[in-house]
C-alpha cells in the first residue's frame, strides 16, 4: 500500500458486522437466463461460473469490472456477464486453463448494477459496450468498458469517492 491508501472499511447491511476490505460482487448468472421459465432452464440453459449457452443463439463470458476507488487499494470488483459471438465463446472454451494475457474481444454487459440501473427504460445496462481482456492462467477477463456519457464508465475510467463506494456497498445484499 502506498502512503494514503486506506483499507475500505464499511457494515454490512444483511448482518450489521462491520468488515474491513474492499467487497466483490457478481452474478452467478446473465439476466436473460431469468426471462426463462425455471421449469424451462435445462433444456435452454448450459451454465458454468465462467460460461453461459442460452438457446444455442446467446453467449456469454463472465469477467471482471473494477471501478477504483479513490485512496483505496482495492477496486470494488464486480463480476459482469459480457455478450460474446459463437466463434468467440469457442475459443475461450477451448483455451482455459491457458495464458490468455492480452487476447481481447469485444462485447456488452447486459446486467443491472445497483447504484447504475439508468440506462434504458428497463434500468439494463445493455448498452455498454466494452472489451474483454484476458489474463494470466486462472484468471478471469478484465471487462473495460467503451467510452460513454454512462456513469459506469465515469466510475469505471476515473474511480469514486470513498463515500460513494460506502452508498453502492450499501445497495448490495452480501456476507
Amino acid at each position: 500500500m502506498t502512503s494514503g491508501e486506506r483499507v475500505f472499511e464499511y457494515t454490512c447491511v444483511c448482518c450489521g458486522i462491520p468488515r474491513k476490505g474492499t467487497p466483490a460482487f457478481g452474478y452467478d448468472m446473465p439476466i436473460e437466463v431469468l426471462d426463462i421459465p425455471a421449469d424451462e432452464r435445462p433444456d435452454r440453459v448450459w451454465l458454468d461460473p465462467d460460461i453461459c449457452v442460452i438457446d444455442e443463439r446467446l453467449f456469454f463470458v463472465k469477467g471482471l469490472l473494477d471501478i477504483p476507488i479513490h485512496g483505496v487499494k482495492e477496486p470494488l470488483s464486480w463480476g459482469l456477464w459480457v455478450t460474446q459471438t459463437e466463434t468467440e465463446l469457442n475459443a475461450y472454451e477451448d483455451a482455459r486453463g491457458t495464458d490468455r494475457t492480452g487476447v481481447v474481444t469485444r462485447g456488452q454487459i447486459t446486467v443491472t448494477m445497483p447504484g447504475y440501473a439508468a440506462l434504458d427504460s428497463n434500468g439494463k445496462n445493455h448498452l455498454l459496450s466494452c472489451d474483454l481482456v484476458g489474463q494470466p492462467k486462472g484468471l478471469r477477463p478484465v471487462i473495460n468498458l467503451s467510452p460513454s456519457e454512462h456513469v459506469l464508465y465515469h466510475d469505471h475510467k476515473f474511480g469514486i469517492s470513498w463515500e460513494k463506494a460506502t452508498e453502492l456497498v450499501a445497495k448490495v445484499p452480501h456476507h
